[in-house]
């Protein structure tokens, strides 16, 4: 059998096991396939209406109104922006649907769109759950820890799906990615916003920069909600280097590296001017 009869017959028994999934719609799996793969300035695709909208307003109605989170981080490389991955917090629709996104079949699925194999999901959902950014709220650029030391394993793919009804462009908050473009430059390469039901699947790597930079300004004081997923490999993958990174590195919007360091040389600049 030829790789693209495999192919075809993997496609058609995932089209099958997910007709048979109260969660997820029919999806056109050989074009979303093409689509990743040749998606820049990382591998990737946007997807929207994959998930069942009358369950997913349900836990966009969940995420709306909640309250216990985890934390909230406020520092150079994001403001405003809540996070809960305890599953014993999380209410019961979006328990569920995170339960969900680490069961096979949706392993399956992102194996097949990415071309990746092995993967692993996260059962501490480290980094992952709920997201919630508020006014003014952003996300510097960045590039995730490749190395998650808990599972001993090596991040592969992100699935973020945004929960936003009504939301507008002028809301801020898009999702960006960004990277060098055919001139050689670094600048946020594709930019969406992140309405209700639009999933994003991306390979990360060392190189895979994405963020929300443009802060939220939602005139209705509506937050910027989504959940997150992220699933790893025990073998490093490619692009990732040997080096075990278990921090984020975050850049401005030239591709320069930020850090407490970096703020910290400014802030001393600053100081030998005034003086």
């Amino acid at each position: 059998m030829s790789s693209s009869d495999v192919l075809k017959t993997e496609a058609e028994t995932l089209q099958q096991l997910i007709h048979q999934s109260k969660f997820i719609n029919e999806l056109d799996l050989m074009r979303l396939r093409d689509e990743f793969l040749a998606a820049k300035p990382t591998p990737h695709i946007f997807i929207d209406g994959m998930w069942d909208d009358e369950f997913l307003d349900g836990i966009a109605t969940e995420v709306d109104s909640f309250t216990h989170w985890a934390g909230e981080k406020d520092f150079f490389g994001s403001r405003e922006k809540r996070r809960q991955a305890d599953w014993e917090s999380l209410p019961s629709n979006t328990h569920a649907f995170i339960s969900y996104l680490n069961q096979p079949l949706i392993l399956r699925l992102i194996e097949f769109l990415s071309n990746e194999d092995g993967l692993i999901s996260d059962p501490y959902l480290e980094g992952g759950g709920i997201h919630s950014t508020g006014q003014d709220g952003f996300l510097k650029l960045h590039a995730d820890f490749n190395w998650n030391s808990r599972l001993k394993l090596y991040r592969r793919i992100n699935i973020l799906v945004y929960l936003n009804k009504g939301w507008e462009e002028e809301f801020g908050g898009q999702i960006e990615l960004a990277g060098k473009d055919s001139n050689g430059e670094f600048n946020s390469i594709v930019s969406r916003s992140p309405i209700f039901n639009r999933t994003l699947i991306f390979i990360t790597d060392d190189h895979s920069y994405h963020g929300q930079p443009n802060p939220v300004q939602n005139p209705f004081n509506k937050r910027r909600n989504s959940i997150a997923a992220y699933y790893y490999q025990s073998q490093k993958p490619k692009g990732t280097a040997a080096v075990k990174r278990e921090r984020t590195d975050y850049v401005d919007e030239n591709g320069k590296k930020l850090g407490k360091s970096l703020l910290k040389r400014i802030a001393r600049k600053i100081m030998k001017l005034i003086k």
